[in-house]
């Protein structure tokens, strides 16, 4: 974000890479052809099986750091980038990678011990690499009976203080992962954290660790440390400052989710009292009675009239006869 770094964010234990598939020539696949599916549907609704997620739509589960690489998960796909380019032969499917982990995780962080924390919901993995450690997933409350157990929004491992960190809604918890417990106070206001959003969807620490990164929707928030407050200027797009995307990918996005966030809603407001109401009503109805009345009137008094004409023509022929 300040510049070229002064030396790459290479990981201390990289990560395992799988093997990319292999490529069928054309002729491979004549036979095994299948009739092409429908379009995706616009927007950021889940994705057809087959097809791969643009990670310039944004709209990520969340994002966290492991071994120094960011990892952004979107449903069953996961993506990694290292300084901020996305490497090659990704999106690859959870699945694929970490058995055993579902989709759609709430939340992920690395322990002080190199191990990988994911949440979802009410349980929550452990994973040595990529492999998950025996006997998980194991209920949230085995964390501590303090911590919300319907989920949690956030994870972050605060290195500086040597603490975990859980974030929901409007607040916060801080974590001892020796003593498995949370400290006394908490959960606190999210607030203290000066500027960041509620509900945050990720967050990580910068690598020398004057700064946190707080992510939402397609925005992150860099937090000053030492200062304790949102640095000016923030929120910006993730996805142009470390997704590696440019303005019109990030517009395409936009024009993609259109149809679905920009909705024309007409609301009435009735300000008019009661009695107004009441004749507005009343006297429509008196002047339809009215017109009825001189509609039957005049129907009435024809007809009189033609029998009165009857009777003229028939006194001269009476008298006649």
């Amino acid at each position: 974000l300040v510049g070229p770094p002064v030396e790459p964010l290479e990981p201390t234990r990289p990560l395992p890479t799988l093997p990319v598939r292999r490529i069928h020539s054309t002729s491979e696949r004549k036979h095994e052809r299948q009739p092409r599916p429908p379009s995706p549907p616009l927007g950021d609704r889940p994705s057809l099986p087959g097809t791969k997620p643009n990670i310039c739509d944004g709209n990520f589960n969340t994002v966290a750091l492991f071994r120094g690489e960011m990892f952004v998960f979107k449903d069953r796909w996961f993506w990694r980038l290292r300084n901020n380019r996305v490497q090659e032969g990704y999106p690859m499917q959870i699945e694929q990678f970490w058995k055993g982990l579902p989709a759609k995780i709430d939340a992920a962080y690395e322990r002080s011990d190199g191990k990988f924390v994911f949440f979802k919901g009410d349980k929550y993995w452990v994973f040595k690499e990529v492999t998950a450690e025996p006997g998980y997933p194991h209920s949230l409350v085995e964390l501590g009976n303090c911590l919300p157990r319907e989920g949690i929004d956030t994870a972050l491992r605060w290195e500086p203080v040597g603490k975990t960190y859980f974030f929901k809604g409007n607040r916060y918890w801080r974590y001892n992962e020796d003593k498995r417990a949370t400290d006394p106070g908490y959960p606190k206001p999210i607030t203290v954290w000066r500027g960041i959003p509620q509900a945050p969807q990720g967050a990580f620490i910068s690598k020398e660790g004057f700064y946190t990164y707080f992510y939402k929707g397609k925005e992150y928030w860099k937090f000053d440390n030492q200062r304790l407050s949102v640095e000016p200027g923030y929120p910006r797009s993730i996805l142009k400052d470390w997704m590696g995307c440019n303005q019109k990918d990030v517009e395409r996005s936009k024009d993609r989710r259109l149809p679905h966030d920009d909705v024309d809603i007409m609301v009435t407001i009735n300000d008019v009292p009661s009695t107004v109401n009441a004749i507005a009503v009343v006297i429509p109805c008196i002047l339809s009675l009215c017109i009825l009345v001189l509609v039957y009137t005049i129907f009435q008094f024809k007809n009189k009239e033609v029998q009165q004409n009857v009777v003229y023509y028939k006194r001269p022929v009476q008298e006649w006869v």
